[in-house]
């Protein structure tokens, strides 16, 4: 099975969607949508280059542990990069045909997880990649 990655388009115009949708909620509180695509590209890339030796559902769950830590590490968008993260793993998993759910119980968990992974901007912490690994497996079917 040949793995689906998310386009660096898609990603933009995600974040954009998120973006516009926080200032129609938000207007006192506007975000912008900027972007530096040198730091998209790096996350992608490290996306495609990961797990490649792994079987399958072992590719798909290590490369989407690295999307969406990867771009929560690599803030390349001005606002909403967890938010990003979060739905372009949705998404790169639905597209290899699995479902990730965000229970209620665990969503502090993985907003930490996030959070933690964006203080240490020169490389990304693969203690945090693993864990991300353990939550992705642990609610995707």
């Amino acid at each position: 099975m040949e793995i689906k990655y998310v386009e660096k388009s898609f990603v933009m115009e995600l974040n954009k969607k998120i973006i516009d949708e926080w200032n129609a909620r938000h207007p006192q509180l506007p975000e912008f949508a900027n972007v530096s695509e040198v730091r998209l590209d790096e996350v992608l890339q490290i996306v495609e280059k990961v797990g490649n030796q792994l079987v399958t559902r072992d590719q798909i769950m290590t490369k989407a542990a690295h999307l969406l830590g990867g771009l929560a590490w690599a803030q390349a968008f001005s606002g909403g990069n967890k938010r990003t993260a979060i739905l372009s793993t949705t998404v790169f998993l639905r597209r290899n045909g699995l479902s990730i759910t965000f229970p209620r119980e665990e969503q502090r968990e993985l907003r930490q997880f996030l959070f933690a992974i964006q203080e240490d901007r020169e490389q990304l912490q693969q203690e945090i990649i693993d864990k991300l690994i353990l939550y992705i497996r642990r609610n995707t079917k």
